[in-house]
């Protein structure tokens, strides 16, 4: 029997009916949950990374993104959270194989315009200035789902020994 299904009120994704939160934003679907660092405060949103409910002083919501202030140094699209960056194909490539061997799902994201590059794969052809809020735009990125990301990133910290 399939289980009844809501879609959520802010990003719109379509959830569990007795869910107690979006995975993707963060919004608490059921009542009374309280702060986990202060637990007589009623919490503001649940963190896509960490899976704990926080309040306004402890998280905020950005992008439609619930992230706690220990988090909230990650970037978040589209419910995957960017893990590591390269400009190195090679690499990135690797790193993925090795997330999934660990039963992981990675996604690598790039903004690069064209395939086509000049001395080297830090240099491309059409190179966009700038960052997009911080984050560089030329990067090649590894993403996985949000609840994935500290995983991912102990397994990265491992590869890379």
């Amino acid at each position: 029997m399939a289980e009844e299904k809501i879609i959520c009120e802010n990003c719109e994704l379509e959830i569990l009916s007795d869910s107690e939160f979006c995975p993707r934003c963060g919004i608490i679907c059921i009542e009374e949950v309280f702060c986990s660092n202060h637990p007589d405060v009623e919490a503001s949103g649940v963190c896509v990374i960490c899976s704990e409910p926080y309040c306004e002083k402890c998280g905020y919501s950005d992008d439609l993104v619930f992230l706690c202030n220990v988090h909230d140094h990650y970037e978040v699209y589209e419910g995957m959270a960017r893990v590591f960056g390269t400009s190195d194909e090679i690499e990135i490539h690797n790193i993925e194989g090795f997330l999934k061997d660990n039963g992981l799902h990675p996604f690598i994201y790039s903004r690069k315009s064209s395939p086509m590059h000049l001395g080297g794969s830090d240099y491309s052809l059409f190179r966009p200035s700038g960052d997009v809020k911080g984050h560089l735009i030329n990067e090649i990125k590894l993403m996985v789902p949000c609840s994935e990301a500290l995983e991912a990133e102990k397994l990265i910290s491992e590869f890379k020994i």
